[in-house]
């Protein structure tokens, strides 16, 4: 837990900062101080409340239940045979309610965001794993899980047999989320510039007479004010790690393969980031993950020294010009990109400034930043990133998976592989991808 002496520290520094003058002066009709007052007792509110959070045990195995019912507007409103009703199970509601405090996270929002009618009726007529949408607001993104993927929020053998035995088989991501609940709130809490996936909720919701439909909220690390030119999802792994370029278009996430960029932030930014992947990849080792991401997203600024065709990055794709937004022919130096990064309040993974260079690139998918290809042709770009995909435990058939692989293909260049392997390889391909700036750059 967040140490108590520290949120003491933070609520009496707050205070603090309404002078004396202030508080003695203060009256009603002062629209201003009434707003700054405001601000201040709010933010002692949620703090006293984390003062006052302990999480138990029990908290990590609790279940809570209710119907959701919305009003039936007729035919003009809602198509026949629109499902109104549905029952609601929150697993580990006080875990994941703290975990929000965490984040600055009202509650009541993150219920009214979440459990918007047309938002579960897009949920629960998902019918695999895996599918994603976004909740009303768009702040938070919703994954459909596998039962399996769930246990990993449930600490106790015992408990998780009794839930097996009542709500059917088939769970691996269910399963994984559930027993690593206790150790991830560990680990936010103690590195809160983490990089892994944001929990937020986990639940189930069945529709009346529907099937019941396992689900996870996490944060959308791509919600900003700026535009994301372009998506990749990389994993440090080649071997069909490619998109297809007939279906490519502003949506396409791109992967390994489609990379021929370094991005190229400031030394200690870099450290700080590197050092943090280290760290959220040595506690997903230890909890047997593998097949996880970096989800990297770019808004492009302004290129200098090549073309600006659309066509410049990651091929035959063409950046939206109507969404782009102006920035001047200006070119960001080194100098710049320190001046705006280095911030220690800066949350890592949050619009990074950089520059992106275009590179060589070798047939296992590094990249090298050591040999420009061009006129230095590079752009100014903001960086979006977070860990995805961490349920994914190193079982019997991802084992089965990376023995008939290997048969195949070079062992190191799948994705199935064990997570000691995988970390490793998982870090060393990020330090390529942002690599120590050159001098004669």
């Amino acid at each position: 837990m967040i140490q108590r002496l520290e949120l003491r520290l933070l609520i009496i520094n707050k205070i603090s900062s309404l002078s004396t003058y202030e508080l003695l002066t203060f009256q009603s009709g002062d629209r201003d101080k009434l707003a700054r007052l405001g601000e201040v007792m709010n933010f002692v509110g949620q703090y006293m409340a984390l003062l006052k959070k302990e999480l138990s045990p029990l908290d990590f195995r609790s279940t809570k239940s209710n119907w959701l019912q919305f009003p039936n507007h007729g035919s003009k409103r809602l198509p026949p045979g629109t499902v109104t009703d549905f029952e609601w199970k929150d697993y580990c509601p006080e875990v994941f309610s703290y975990l929000q405090e965490l984040d600055n996270i009202d509650y009541a929002d993150y219920m009214l965001s979440v459990r918007d009618h047309e938002t579960l009726r897009e949920v629960s007529s998902s019918r695999k794993s895996g599918c994603l949408c976004l909740s009303r607001d768009g702040g938070f993104v919703i994954k459909t899980i596998r039962k399996s993927e769930i246990k990993m929020c449930y600490s106790g053998a015992e408990v998780f047999d009794a839930i097996v035995l009542k709500e059917g088989k088939h769970w691996h991501s269910f399963v994984v989320l559930v027993e690593m609940l206790p150790k991830y709130c560990h680990h936010v809490e103690k590195y809160r510039a983490t990089l892994l996936t944001k929990f937020y909720g986990l639940h189930l919701v069945t529709p009346v007479g529907g099937p019941k439909v396992y689900f996870v909220v996490m944060e959308n690390i791509f919600q900003s004010e700026l535009y994301i030119h372009r998506r990749f999802d990389l994993k440090g792994s080649s071997q069909g790690r490619t998109v297809s370029k007939v279906a490519v278009d502003e949506s396409t996430t791109f992967k390994d393969l489609d990379l021929d960029l370094s991005f190229h932030i400031d030394p200690m930014t870099r450290q700080r980031l590197l050092t943090q992947i280290k760290y959220d990849c040595e506690f997903l080792e230890a909890e047997g993950i593998m097949g996880y991401s970096l989800l990297l997203g770019l808004h492009v600024e302004a290129p200098h020294g090549g073309s600006f065709d659309g066509r410049s990055l990651t091929g035959n794709n063409t950046f939206s010009n109507s969404s782009s937004q102006e920035h001047g022919d200006s070119e960001l130096t080194l100098a710049d990109i320190c001046q705006q990064s280095y911030r220690p309040d800066l949350k890592l993974g949050v619009k990074i400034p950089a520059r992106a260079v275009r590179v060589r690139r070798y047939e296992k998918g590094s990249v090298s930043s050591h040999r420009k290809v061009g006129a230095r042709e590079s752009y100014n770009v903001i960086l979006f990133m977070g860990i995805i995909d961490i349920l994914q435990g190193y079982n019997l058939f991802k084992r089965i998976e990376h023995a008939y692989k290997s048969i195949q293909f070079d062992s190191m260049s799948i994705t199935a592989v064990n997570p000691k392997a995988y970390s490793t390889r998982f870090q060393d391909f990020l330090s390529k991808v942002f690599p120590a700036e050159d001098l004669d750059f």
